[in-house]
């Protein structure tokens, strides 16, 4: 079992799904796979993404080759699919998603065709592991 050990809280790594920071917060959001999430505050919005690198790297080291996107990061076993709609796009995971809204209707389609492209390599990357 690998653990992730903050002075506040320890937390099973195989259980994250999604790691998050929103626009230029100063949290960071963990999602676990029985769709808990943790809230993570930091002084500043740097230190949060200076928090999220540093738990998506050690997750990494845990879960193997993970799926990014800008202040995203998201375990490839545990999407269901990417869907784009309008201009936003969906990742589900079993009972709940992430979004993101988008400047116009062309980016969420570009957008779902490259995240495709990279989820299908990160599973095959797990898969010939």
């Amino acid at each position: 079992m690998s653990l992730y050990q903050h002075p506040l809280f320890t937390l099973d790594l195989n259980k994250v799904v999604a790691v998050y920071q929103n626009e230029d917060e100063k949290s960071v959001i963990i999602q676990t796979d029985d769709q808990h999430k943790l809230e993570v505050g930091t002084d500043s919005s740097e230190a949060a993404l200076e928090f999220l690198t540093e738990f998506a790297n050690q997750w990494e080291k845990s879960a193997g080759t993970l799926l990014r996107h800008a202040k995203h990061v998201f375990l490839p076993a545990a999407i269901y699919s990417i869907q784009a709609e309008g201009e936003e796009l969906y990742i589900y995971f079993r009972e709940h998603s992430v979004s993101f809204a988008l400047a116009d209707s062309q980016e969420p389609l570009a957008l779902l065709d490259e995240l495709t492209r990279r989820w299908q390599v990160a599973i095959g990357e797990k898969a010939g592991a």
